[in-house]
């Protein structure tokens, strides 16, 4: 698998199928699947007695929610992850001179094109 697409992965896993953002304070319900606290309460306000999982409608009870504070440490790692791939994707899309290899970052008007500083 392509590594966009592992990240790509990644990143859902890591979000809260509620809200779609990242998951804030990670609680796993009886089910196995991962929700932000806030997120996962507001959705059973009302409810009274039973408590489907939002993604597989399981039943589970409220009392069994669980903090996941593993998770909530891969989701803190997680956010890091584009800020760093953005940031090596600048670097591998600046080009390069053939005969240097330094960043183009002069441009000859005379010739139109692209020279690094040597």
């Amino acid at each position: 698998m392509a590594f966009a697409a592992i990240l790509a992965e990644l990143q859902a896993e890591a979000s809260c199928p509620i809200c779609l953002g990242y998951l804030k304070d990670p609680v796993t319900t009886h089910c196995g699947h991962n929700f932000c606290r806030s997120c996962i309460h507001q959705r059973w306000e009302d409810l009274r007695d039973i408590f489907p999982c939002p993604v597989c409608l399981h039943h589970c009870p409220q009392e069994t929610l669980r903090s996941n504070t593993q998770f909530r440490h891969v989701t803190d790692m997680v956010q890091q992850l584009p800020a760093m791939r953005r940031k090596r994707k600048r670097q591998q899309e600046e080009p390069l001179s053939g005969k240097h290899w330094q960043r183009l970052s002069l441009f000859c008007e005379k010739d139109l094109e692209l020279l690094c500083p040597q």
